[in-house]
């Protein structure tokens, strides 16, 4: 091989090299650019279904004055805690109308009762079927709510699924709601942490811990019904099952072992 094709050669090769490197700095470029639009649109959402939330708390907060204006015909403001303009202050618990708050929809009032009825039931199902469970136990029978209300099966409403046969003897899906527990009031640290939880949930905070979860028992029991379902996880005193699909189903399984 000659000088001249062998420089030739080298040529190529130190062409070739350049390319690469450059469509390698290329691709991480734009893998940078597609990470940070997926981030961002992330909070965007993030941040409007927190501002969502805010609003529909104000909402219930304002609904309830309203009642309590009608006994005792006081006037009545919103108060909302804001950064003082002077640092040495800090925050500073402020009076604020109505018509100050700039993301607040006139529509978020008229559901506002409807929306502290929601999370009081979702609430309920948490303090009265799991406040003897740690923390993610509580939030799982929470998420188990949310899946059925999202689910096709169930009624579309938190309270009409937590209340699914609650008027009859027999047949109720918790037990808290025919048994005889809610004789006695929630109360308590127990109360106010299931409030927590039950607001966690509706938010869709986290990952779902039961694993898209729609039936749970106890360990204390096996129900006929769990033998046509797929066990998902045991979490604290929980057994947690989802429907199979249809690959599952056809292929004849049903109860999973935890991954």
């Amino acid at each position: 091989m000659s000088d001249v094709e062998r420089m030739d050669i080298d040529t190529v090769r130190s062409q070739q090299s350049q390319v690469a490197a450059v469509l390698q700095v290329l691709a991480t470029l734009l893998l940078c650019i597609a990470t940070l639009i997926v981030v961002d649109s992330a909070s965007d959402r993030a941040r409007a279904q927190d501002e969502t939330f805010s609003d529909r708390v104000i909402a219930a907060r304002y609904h309830a004055m309203l009642v309590e204006e009608e006994k005792q015909a006081a006037p009545i403001r919103l108060a909302s805690l804001m950064l003082s303009p002077s640092e040495d202050e800090g925050a500073v618990l402020i009076s604020r109308s109505l018509d100050d708050l700039r993301t607040f929809d006139a529509s978020h009032l008229e559901s506002a009762a409807d929306f502290k009825s929601e999370l009081k039931c979702l609430a309920e199902a948490v303090y009265y079927e799991a406040r003897s469970e740690r923390y993610v136990g509580q939030l799982a029978v929470a998420q188990v709510v949310m899946n059925r209300v999202r689910h096709s099966a169930w009624p579309d409403t938190i309270c009409d699924v937590v209340y699914q046969g609650s008027e009859r003897r027999t047949g109720c899906q918790f037990t808290f709601t025919c048994d005889g527990s809610m004789y006695r009031e929630p109360y308590g640290r127990g109360w106010i942490s299931a409030q927590a939880v039950a607001e966690h949930a509706y938010l869709g905070f986290g990952r779902d811990v039961t694993r898209t979860a729609t039936h749970y028992h106890t360990v204390a029991v096996d129900p006929y019904w769990n033998d046509s379902l797929v066990h998902t996880r045991t979490i604290g005193t929980h057994i947690f099952y989802r429907f199979p699909t249809r690959r599952e189903r056809a292929a004849g399984v049903v109860r999973m072992r935890d991954a």
